[in-house]
């Protein structure tokens, strides 16, 4: 009945990313979510992710681990994620 409850765009300001972009699709290619999907894309030195989902459950569980993700790499890798 419904294709997708969600969607959702992130954009992250940083000095480099492309190097933040393959921290993050090797971190997010371990963990797949088959009830929703994303996309990472470079726009003027921004990161765009797209996140799109097929229930609110999926959406929270992708979202939750994309700012895990972006939390834990801003506290080791001291970028700024504004």
């Amino acid at each position: 009945m419904i294709d997708q409850v969600l969607s959702i765009v992130f954009e992250i300001k940083t000095k480099s990313p492309k190097d933040l972009k393959e921290i993050l699709d090797l971190e997010i290619d371990r963990k797949k979510y088959d009830r929703s999907n994303s996309r990472i894309t470079i726009e003027n030195k921004k990161l765009v992710i797209e996140i799109y989902a097929k229930d609110i459950i999926a959406f929270k569980a992708t979202i939750n681990n994309y700012i895990n993700l972006l939390e834990l790499i801003s506290k080791v890798y001291e970028v700024d994620l504004k």
